[in-house]
């Protein structure tokens, strides 16, 4: 698989991952084949194959590309360091997230979703190691992972309690999480 950049395997890339887009839309996404992918773009299996493994790594990138995007957009009205107004931003763009996938790919949404998490835990690690890295300079690289990991973790988990059972905006529901965990957090250090 080779990353190209020049304009043919650019707009070839672009195919392949609208196809791929359109047949989550239509099918389940354990039913699309490398077959039905390259039909839709119009191009050969060996083309499919310069681009990408097969179609879990196409998912993992549309997945990131997509997400990234999202977290980009809602990261950029906000001071990007390592703070509780960051973390609100990732948990927004996360249910923005998974609202756009859940609407968009309804036949192929529950089907991915193990891929999904997976993808976008070990996203949202990066993102928060990188934040708190910057923000604590000095802080051991173990523990900056460690808590890295266990944000990425509960933000995912949020998002996807606040997809399944609450009727709240996704601002209003972190609003009242967050401070649900200072309460707790409280009342156990008296």
């Amino acid at each position: 698989m080779e990353e190209n950049t020049d304009l043919r395997s650019i707009r070839t890339r672009k195919f392949i991952i609208d196809s791929f887009i359109d047949l989550l839309e239509k099918k389940e996404f354990n039913s699309i084949t490398i077959s039905d992918i390259t039909k839709g773009a119009m191009i050969n299996r060996a083309t499919f194959y310069r681009h990408f493994l097969d179609k879990y790594d196409l998912l993992e990138k549309v997945i990131k590309e997509d997400l990234m995007a999202n977290v980009l957009q809602e990261l950029s009205t906000i001071n990007k360091e390592f703070s509780e107004e960051m973390l609100a931003s990732l948990f927004i763009s996360i249910t923005k997230f998974h609202l756009n996938l859940s609407n968009r790919c309804q036949k192929s949404y529950h089907d991915m979703s193990v891929n999904i998490e997976a993808i976008m835990k070990k996203e949202l690690e990066q993102i928060i190691l990188q934040s708190l890295a910057k923000k604590y300079q000095d802080g051991s690289d173990d523990k900056l992972r460690m808590l890295a990991t266990m944000l990425s973790w509960m933000i995912y988990g949020v998002s996807v309690d606040w997809e399944e059972n609450s009727l709240q905006s996704p601002e209003k529901y972190f609003e009242e999480a967050s401070l649900a965990i200072r309460e707790l957090i409280m009342n156990a250090k008296t």
